[in-house]
């Protein structure tokens, strides 16, 4: 009888099993990175736009002369403002199912968020001026990502300079 090398049943089925399960695990780590990495586009565009809305509130509170809206020690979802020498006043933001909008001069609003994003609150608090502090706008403003379970909330002080 020649002596013979070979894989018997039980060593096959080993081996299969170990392949099977390196593969299986394989697919799940690079499943993991491939949805970390979308948890961090979201992240990174949420976060985006909420800095880029508080920035055009914060170019819009810089010099301004007036606040229309909210009244003093009143909240709103409205900020109508007018700035001193612009010719586009009054200047206001609001919430419209779900974004955000930007008027100048009582003209057409344009949105300020992308479609990927929605605003689920806006409020600004017109906060008056009283012993030595400035007349100020509290703003809190939560984004969400429509694609991705990711949101942030922001509160911001502008203190308004006559």
């Amino acid at each position: 009888m020649k002596n013979q090398k070979a894989f018997t049943l039980i060593e096959t089925i080993i081996y299969a099993v170990l392949v099977s399960l390196i593969g299986g695990f394989s697919i799940f780590v690079l499943y993991q990175i491939i949805d970390s990495g979308d948890r961090l586009k979201a992240k990174i565009d949420v976060e985006g736009e909420a800095n880029f809305i508080l920035q055009k509130v914060n170019w819009a509170l810089n010099g301004a002369t007036a606040v229309n809206q909210p009244a003093a020690g009143a909240t709103s979802t409205i900020l109508s403002i007018n700035k001193n020498n612009f010719s586009s006043n009054p200047i206001v933001f609001d919430l419209n199912e779900g974004n955000i909008r930007l008027a100048k001069g009582g003209g057409a609003a344009s949105f300020l968020n992308n479609q990927n994003i929605s605003v689920g609150q806006l409020v600004f608090e017109h906060l008056a001026a009283s012993g030595g502090s400035s007349e100020a706008i509290r703003a809190t403003l939560s984004v969400n990502s429509k694609i991705f379970n990711y949101s942030k909330t922001i509160e911001m002080l502008y203190y308004l300079r006559n």
